[in-house]
C-alpha cells in the first residue's frame, strides 16, 4: 500500500512538474519567436540593401565620369 501511494505521488508530481516546465518553455518560445523573426528580417533587409548598393557601384564603375566630363567640355567648346 505504501509503495502504491509513493508511486501515485511520483506520478502526480511528475505530471505537475512536467506541465509547469512545459508551460514555461512554451511561453519563453512564444515570446522569443517574434523577436527572432524580426531580427532575421532586419538582417535580410540589410543584406538586400548592401547587395543593391554593390550592384549600383558596379554600374557606376562601368561608366567613366571623367570621360563624360571631357565630352561635355568639348561640346561646350564647339558651341
Amino acid at each position: 500500500m505504501r509503495q502504491a501511494f509513493q508511486n501515485l505521488v511520483l506520478i502526480i508530481s511528475s505530471i505537475i512538474i512536467g506541465a509547469t516546465l512545459g508551460v514555461v518553455v512554451g511561453l519563453i518560445c512564444w515570446f522569443r519567436f517574434p523577436f527572432q523573426i524580426y531580427t532575421q528580417a532586419k538582417i535580410n533587409l540589410a543584406e538586400n540593401r548592401i547587395r543593391k548598393a554593390r550592384e549600383q557601384l558596379k554600374e557606376y564603375g562601368k561608366e567613366d565620369i571623367w570621360e563624360k566630363h571631357l565630352q561635355r567640355m568639348e561640346e561646350k567648346k564647339e558651341l
